[in-house]
């Protein structure tokens, strides 16, 4: 047996770099840990530089606990921590960091300096990745990290960053998301030349709604309710954007648990279902939501970013966060533009929640039979563009027209996409649309995947020209589908596409103009799923409940 056979142990440096790869994704992943650390050290002051997009300088500085001198070196090793000291804690986790991976897994690409000084101590001292030994120096009271050079021994990962415009994106998303999600530390950070911000410590619900309007804008909180619910040891707070101020983006969508930034399935499904008959398809609502629950209801040690969770209850939390949402924004006013404060509690009991929220990945419907269309005996003139009252074998039903085709093409859409055979139609004079450079970078990454759902564009700097379009999708508003393709495959991107639920929300109902287009739809009908959406029964106990 060769000795590149034998099983041997990893050099640390290799080790570190991989584990940089699981933790590391751009700069601003850098800066997320960062920042999670020193809020962990309790600091109320946290400084943030950056220059070259984060490629060549990435400094926090905070006035948090500090570094004891002889535990300089000891952060910078793999699984080091001061948060993490026996397996119970496992189950128990309140600090945002707990690996002890960061600080290594930064070290071992860039040329990391670390500089601390303890509130006993009269001088701080600093390590380097190119000094293992610690030195004197003039420091203030808390930790300063300077990151430089990143990804300079790992060219292949530098070369796969975006744009200057699009790294510092996604930077400032990071900060805004870290500085919602703790109101009583002060920020401040330069991003770029025009990104110069500093947040002041918000105590008090007036200074926390001025920090969420410099964030998420000043239409937000005027179009915003105040919810406060309480069930058991589970509560939800938090800014909730009324149905009428829906946006184009998911820019507006935080979600906080236990003071941690989490993108969840479940959460993502409850606020949807709580939202899906008051805003348009295709548009998506504006939220600031957070949820408290005790730390053994939720395991967030599932990925190594820490964005992920698995409730130990998710029905639970399903139902709680679809019903506080939906009592809120049945209370709510179109013309809203004051934020009220008011609590209330949520009487309901744990069976009246998890009944709602029974097969909430499914939707059950009332299916009559298809022979009601084999044999149809007469039809009456189109009511309003839409009904049709038709006189079967089985007695008179009465068909929304457009509903009905709706349902046919959303068929004929699910069945092209599932045999590839979904065609799509040119656009003879291309049309531009502008992105944000996030979205716009993810329609590049997945420009060949989008092509065999029939979509076809060219890159033009900071536009895309849109050449074609699925032909079932002809008579959408196709700058509004090229963005909610974009948001959908930024809020998906680590997960299974759902394009074809979102080209189904997207196909427009049709008015139905003449008589020979209704009995058309009607012939079609004996070989669709027929649902008590579009079709009712007119029987005896139907009619008289109309008098």
């Amino acid at each position: 047996m060769s000795a590149s056979t034998r099983i041997q142990p990893l050099p640390l440096h290799l080790a570190n770099q991989i584990a940089a790869g699981e933790v590391i994704e751009r700069p601003a992943s850098v800066v997320k840990e960062l920042v999670e650390n020193s809020l962990d050290a309790g600091a109320k002051k946290i400084i943030i530089n950056i220059e070259g997009a984060g490629s060549q300088l990435i400094r926090v500085r905070d006035n948090g606990t500090g570094i004891h001198p002889d535990d300089l070196a000891l952060a910078l090793s793999r699984h080091a921590t001061s948060k993490l000291h026996s397996g119970e804690q496992l189950f128990h986790i309140a600090s945002l960091g707990f690996r002890g991976e960061a600080l290594p897994s930064i070290a071992s690409i860039s040329d990391l300096t670390l500089s601390s000084r303890q509130p006993d101590s009269d001088l701080g001292w600093q390590i380097s990745i190119t000094d293992a030994a610690a030195a004197p120096t003039s420091h203030p009271i808390g930790t300063t990290v300077e990151v430089r050079e990143l990804f300079f021994n790992v060219p292949a990962r530098r070369r796969f960053l975006r744009g200057d415009k699009t790294e510092q994106h996604h930077i400032t998303t990071t900060l805004h998301r870290l500085a919602l999600s703790q109101f009583e530390t002060e920020f401040q950070w330069q991003v770029s030349a025009t990104n110069n911000i500093r947040l002041a410590a918000a105590t008090n619900a007036e200074q926390k709604q001025q920090r969420i309007a410099k964030i998420c804008g000043k239409s937000f909180i005027k179009n915003c309710v105040y919810i406060q619910q309480q069930y058991d040891e589970i509560e939800l707070r938090g800014w909730l954007g009324t149905a009428e101020a829906h946006r184009p983006q998911t820019d507006v969508n935080f979600f906080f648990i236990n003071g941690r930034v989490i993108r969840d399935r479940v959460i993502n499904h409850a606020i949807r279902q709580a939202y899906s008959d008051l805003i348009p398809a295709g548009r998506y609502p504006a939220f600031v939501l957070y949820l408290t629950l005790p730390l053994d209801r939720l395991d967030i040690n599932v990925h190594p970013t820490k964005h992920e969770v698995r409730f130990r209850d998710a029905r639970l939390i399903h139902g709680l966060i679809t019903r506080a949402l939906q009592d809120a924004l049945e209370s709510t006013q179109s013309s809203l533009n004051n934020v009220h404060f008011e609590q209330s509690v949520i009487q309901s009991s744990p069976p009246q929640i998890a009944e709602q929220t029974v097969n909430y990945h499914q939707q059950t419907e009332s299916i009559l039979t298809t022979d009601n269309f084999n044999n149809i005996v007469t039809s009456s003139a189109v009511l309003h563009q839409r009904y049709i009252i038709v006189q079967s074998e089985n007695g008179p039903l009465l068909i929304d027209l457009q509903q009905a085709d709706h349902s046919l093409r959303q068929q004929q859409l699910q069945h092209a996409i599932k045999t590839n055979a979904l065609s799509s139609r040119p656009i003879l004079v291309p049309i531009k649309v502008t992105l944000d450079p996030i979205l716009h970078q993810m329609m590049i990454d997945h420009q060949l995947a989008l092509a065999s759902f029939g979509i076809s564009f060219q890159d033009a700097n900071n536009h895309l020209l849109i050449k074609s379009i699925p032909s079932l999708l002809v008579q959408v508003d196709i700058t509004q589908l090229i963005i909610s393709i974009a948001s959908h495959l930024s809020d998906n991107a680590k997960e299974d596409w759902q394009l074809a639920q979102l080209f189904e929300q997207k196909l427009p109902l049709v008015a139905i103009h003449s008589l020979q287009q209704a009995e058309t739809i009607i012939r079609q009908l004996s070989t669709a799923n027929i649902t008590e959406k579009w079709c009712q029964q007119l029987d005896q106990k139907t009619l008289s409940s109309l008098f």
